[in-house]
C-alpha cells in the first residue's frame, strides 16, 4: 500500500505520499494537505484548521494554539463527553476522529481500522522538535489513535537529511557537518556526525532567529512592559509580544505609533503603547543582532573541534537573503537549499518507506532487479519540480490531484457458487474479480476447490406457458390415512313386482 508521511512542522502538519508513478502526491484534509497546529472544541467536536487558528489568534473561548509550547504543559485542561483532558490529547483525537477516517476514505477508498492495520506509515519531525515532545506524540498516537506499532515507525530527520546529501554529492559518506535552521524565533546549531546516532549536539539562540527590526521592536515592548510593572520574565513576554510586535511593524513607516495590547499574561493588561519611530531606530542595528550569532556560532564551533566542517543552511527562513549574505561573509563552506530542496527532503523520506523492488502500482515485489521511484522518468506533460528525482506537484487549480490507487488484498480461496447449465464452465481463479478475488500466485499454485471437477445437471425444461411448481413428496406409508369402507349392498325387491 503507498506510504503516508506525517510531516510535524513549526505551525503546521503536512500529509504526503507517493502515487503509482512514485511522484510526490500532497494528501488532502479540508482541501489542503497542511494541517495548522490550532484547535477549536464546537461542542464535542475538535475542529483542527484555518478557522481554529483565527479563534485562538482572537481570544475565542475553546481554542487552543502554541502547539509546541503547550504539548507538555498539563495543567491547560479541556472538557468533552463529560471527561478531562489534557492539551496534548486534542492532536490525537482529532486525528482518530475526522483526519484519518477522511484520508481513509479519499485516498485509500478504506477505512479507519484497516489502514491503522494495513498501511505504511511514518511520522517525521522537523529538526527543532525536542526528544520528549516526540515521545509524547507517538505514544498518544499508539494509545488514542490506535497505530499498529509495526505500520508506523518514525524517521530521524537527520540521518534522511544526510542521505540526502551524500546522495546530491554535496559530503562524502565519511563526513560531519553542521546544519543551521530557524523555527519558532530561535536559531538551532546542529553538529551531524557521520556514524549512528548522528545527532551528536545541539545548541539554540532563542529569540535570534527573526528579522532584526522585529527583534528590537520586542525589546522595546518588553522594556515598556517591566517599566509598567510586569514580573514576567524577558524571554516569555518576548513570546506573548510577538504578534503584537508584528502588527506594529506595519505601523512603524507612518511615524506616530498607537497600539493597544491586551493580552492578561503579561500582567499589564490593557498595555497602551505611544512611541514615534525615531524612538526606535538609532536601536536597529542589523550587524549588532548578526554579530551575536557570529559570536555564538563560533563558540559552538569550537567546543565541537568542527573548525573545518561545512554549514547546511536548512529551512526557508535561515536561507533568506540577510542571513545568507551574514553566513558567506564569514564562513567558507555554506550550502544553501533552492526551492526545490523541500520536495526533494520529502520525496527522498518516502522512498526510504518503500521496500526494495516493490511496485507502487501493483503492489508486489518485483523479481527483477530493484526499480526505486526516484529512477523513473516522469512526462514533459506535468509541471515537474525535479524530473530527475521524479518530484512532481500538480499546482493548477484546474487539475484535480490524483488519488492513489492501492492494490488488492489478497483474501481468502472462496468456493463460487455450483454452476446451473451445463455450458456454463466455472469461472477460473485467475479471472475471478471483486473482493474476494485471488491474484498473483495464489491464484495459480492453489485451487480454489477440491481436485474433482464439478459436476453439471441438465436443467429440466417445461414447455411454454407452463410455470413449475413444488414436487409433489408422497405421504409415509406409516402416515397415510386408512382407506374408506365399502358401499353398502342393494335392499331387496318389494314382494308382487317382477325384477
Amino acid at each position: 500500500m503507498n506510504p503516508l508521511l506525517i510531516y510535524f512542522r513549526e505551525e503546521c502538519i503536512e500529509l504526503w505520499s507517493l502515487d503509482n508513478n512514485g511522484r510526490l502526491l500532497p494528501v488532502l484534509y479540508n482541501s489542503s494537505n497542511k494541517l495548522p497546529l490550532y484547535f477549536l472544541l464546537s461542542g464535542d467536536e475538535i475542529l483542527m484548521d484555518n478557522f481554529a487558528k483565527q479563534s485562538f489568534l482572537t481570544n475565542t473561548p475553546n481554542s487552543f494554539g502554541d502547539f509546541w509550547d503547550n504539548l507538555s504543559n498539563e495543567s491547560i485542561i479541556y472538557e468533552r463527553f463529560l471527561a478531562k483532558n489534557t492539551f496534548a490529547t486534542l492532536l490525537p483525537y482529532v486525528f482518530k476522529e475526522s483526519v484519518l477516517p477522511s484520508i481513509a476514505k479519499s485516498h485509500f477508498n478504506s477505512n479507519l481500522p484497516s489502514i491503522l492495520n494495513q498501511s505504511n506509515f511514518a511520522i517525521l519531525f522537523d529538526s527543532f522538535v525536542e526528544e520528549d515532545h516526540k515521545e509524547i506524540i507517538l505514544n498518544l498516537f499508539f494509545q488514542i489513535v490506535g497505530f499498529d506499532p509495526n505500520s508506523l515507525i518514525s524517521i530521524d530527520f537527520f540521518d534522511c537529511f544526510r542521505d540526502l546529501i551524500i546522495k546530491k554529492n554535496l559530503i562524502n559518506q565519511s563526513d560531519s557537518f553542521l546544519l543551521t535552521n530557524i523555527s519558532n524565533g530561535n536559531i538551532y546549531f546542529h553538529l551531524i556526525g557521520r556514524n549512528f546516532p548522528s545527532h551528536l549536539g545541539r545548541k539554540v539562540l532563542e529569540g535570534k532567529g527573526q528579522d532584526p527590526v522585529l527583534d528590537v521592536v520586542l525589546d522595546f515592548l518588553v522594556e515598556i512592559a517591566h517599566a509598567k510593572g510586569s514580573l514576567i520574565s524577558s524571554v516569555d513576554l518576548r513570546k506573548e509580544l510577538k504578534n503584537d510586535a508584528i502588527a506594529i511593524l506595519g505601523k512603524i513607516p507612518g511615524g506616530l505609533v498607537l497600539h493597544t495590547i491586551r493580552n492578561s499574561n503579561i500582567d499589564v493588561s490593557p498595555l497602551r503603547i505611544s512611541f514615534h519611530k525615531n524612538d526606535i531606530e538609532g536601536r536597529i542595528n542589523n550587524r549588532q543582532s548578526l554579530n551575536f550569532i557570529h559570536h555564538e556560532l563560533d563558540s559552538f564551533i569550537r567546543l565541537s573541534n568542527a573548525e573545518q566542517l561545512p554549514i547546511f543552511l536548512s529551512g526557508h527562513v535561515i536561507n533568506e537573503v540577510v542571513f545568507r549574505e551574514f553566513f558567506t561573509s564569514i564562513y567558507s563552506k555554506v550550502n544553501f537549499e533552492n526551492d526545490q530542496f523541500d520536495f526533494e527532503f520529502l520525496l527522498h523520506c518516502l522512498n526510504m518507506m518503500v521496500p526494495a523492488g516493490f511496485s507502487l502500482s501493483t503492489g508486489s515485489v518485483k523479481t527483477q532487479e530493484a526499480t526505486y521511484p526516484t529512477q523513473k522518468k516522469v512526462s514533459s506533460s506535468v509541471n515537474m519540480l525535479n524530473s530527475e528525482d521524479g518530484v512532481v506537484i500538480n499546482t493548477s487549480g484546474n487539475q484535480r490531484i490524483p488519488q492513489l490507487n492501492t492494490p488488492p488484498i489478497p483474501a481468502r480461496p472462496v468456493v463460487p457458487p455450483m454452476p446451473t447449465r451445463p455450458s456454463t464452465p466455472p469461472i477460473p481463479s485467475t479471472l475471478a474479480s471483486g473482493p474476494n478475488a485471488v491474484v498473483g500466485s495464489e491464484a495459480t499454485n492453489k485451487p480454489l476447490i477440491n481436485d474433482r471437477p464439478p459436476v453439471s445437471k441438465p436443467e429440466l425444461k417445461l414447455p411454454p406457458g407452463l410455470k413449475s411448481s413444488p414436487p409433489v413428496i408422497p405421504t409415509p406409508r406409516s402416515m397415510a390415512p386408512p382407506p374408506p369402507p365399502p358401499p353398502p349392498p342393494p335392499p331387496p325387491p318389494l314382494p308382487g313386482k317382477k325384477k
